[in-house]
């Protein structure tokens, strides 16, 4: 049985670069190690919000005895998806880390959020969702009646 969600490991292609433009947008070292054997050898920098392991955790990791994975098509693959104080401050820090923005930053009045879709310095998309506005709390998208809708 699940008990929590602990972490989301993302393959990546470079992971010093994908470690720089993660922490431009946000995100603190938790740790780094280098693990595995035979062709799961990898290195992996892993970030939360927090800086420590107490946060859900995105862990980058590039394996080093197998080719890189082809780059990500937008949009059919898994999204990360992050609640910021401020979407559109949150873009120009993603174009600043060598992201692009690839639905501009929209107020979405059914979920109460201003959200936008970019992606990372390699191609992986993310959503970002705020406050509509500009900074402050991150309204719940679900508290206007729409928990446990499918």
């Amino acid at each position: 049985m699940i008990l929590a969600m602990h972490a989301t490991k993302l393959v990546v292609r470079d992971l010093d670069a994908a470690d720089r433009f993660y922490q431009a947008i946000g995100l603190k070292p938790v740790a780094r190690n280098l693990g595995g054997e035979g062709d799961v050898r990898q290195q992996q920098s892993w970030l939360s919000v927090s800086g420590d392991s107490t946060t859900h955790m995105l862990i980058l990791t590039q394996f080093l005895e197998v080719p890189a994975p082809a780059l990500p098509a937008y949009p059919r693959e898994v999204w990360l998806a992050f609640n910021v104080a401020d979407v559109d401050a949150t873009i120009a820090a993603v174009e600043s880390a060598g992201g692009s923005v690839l639905r501009a930053g929209e107020d979405r009045p059914e979920h109460a959020v201003r959200a936008a879709v970019v992606a990372d310095n390699e191609g992986h998309v993310i959503e970002i969702v705020g406050p509509i506005g500009g900074a402050g709390a991150v309204a719940d998208p679900l508290a206007a009646g729409q928990r446990g809708q499918a």
